[in-house]
């Protein structure tokens, strides 16, 4: 999977969010769903958290092509 369809991917996992909140007792029930923006932060961090678990590298030297992956899917949801 390109970096851009997967960045698609995750953006669209989070847009299709919803949660509930039902309080105990009473009829009320509230459903939210995710703005594009959040949904948008929400893919960044879920990466950030996948690039962050990756070790830093000694060197230029030193690349790791799944980092490199995971940092162009970030580009690619800052662009959506």
């Amino acid at each position: 999977m390109t970096p851009k369809e997967k960045a698609k991917e995750i953006y669209n996992t989070m847009l299709n969010v919803n949660s509930h909140d039902i309080i105990i007792g009473t009829l009320w029930e509230v459903e939210y769903e995710m703005s594009e923006s959040s949904a948008k932060q929400c893919a960044l961090i879920c990466v950030d958290e996948i690039i962050n678990t990756y070790p830093t590298p000694w060197s230029s030297l030193d690349i790791d092509p799944q980092k490199e992956y995971w940092q162009e899917v970030k580009q690619e949801i800052e662009k959506l």
